[in-house]
């Protein structure tokens, strides 16, 4: 089945999603020490935009019906996503592209991820006071959604190395994925 290209709105959603999630993950890892606090404001920032970023995606996959491409949960999509996991452990990289297949559900699986981690984002900036030296109104609730945050946060690592090693491995094969996702040139969808 062969791919479309990417349209200009979506290459430009995936620009504003790597660049706010790479700081989000990597401004995560250091917010726990006291002497890197002040990343704390630059994170919550971020994060909103990052969760903007997310909606928008959303309404535009929904308006372009690219839902059924990032989730085949029918029989059919199933079927491909499955031939095209075993042929990935005979060595075959799958197409990458706007397709049903396994590029496509895997891209399916980080959004999922990336929509948890940005919604108990949003669910915990909104539960702390405006004053961050002051403990939240209710802190149990507050360590609940701080650990499904991490979690969503722990997907998005898993992510976003195979994100980066599948992306790498499709460009050394001539696929050129990388000039494809990142040109901000406009085409005209196929």
């Amino acid at each position: 089945m062969p791919s479309k290209e990417w349209g200009i709105y979506v290459r430009l959603l995936h620009w504003v999603i790597v660049l706010t999630v790479t700081f989000q993950l990597f401004s995560s890892l250091f917010m726990a020490d006291t002497s890197t606090q002040y990343l704390f404001p630059y994170h919550e920032i971020i994060g909103l935009l990052a969760s903007l970023a997310v909606l928008v995606f959303w309404v535009y996959a929904f308006a372009v019906y690219d839902l059924p491409i990032l989730f085949p949960w029918n029989r059919k999509g199933l079927r491909i996503v499955g031939s095209e996991t075993m042929n990935l452990f005979r060595g075959r990289l799958p197409e990458a592209g706007r397709r049903v297949g396994l590029s496509s559900f895997i891209h399916g699986l980080g959004l999922l991820a990336l929509t948890g981690n940005a919604l108990t984002g949003v669910i915990l900036f909104n539960m702390l006071p405006a004053v961050h030296n002051v403990p939240p109104s209710d802190p149990i609730a507050f360590t609940h959604y701080s650990i499904d945050h991490k979690f969503f946060g722990d997907l998005l690592w898993v992510y976003w190395f195979g994100h980066i090693i599948f992306a790498l491995l499709h460009q050394f094969l001539d696929n050129n994925v990388l000039g494809k996702i990142f040109s901000l040139r406009r085409r005209l969808d196929r």
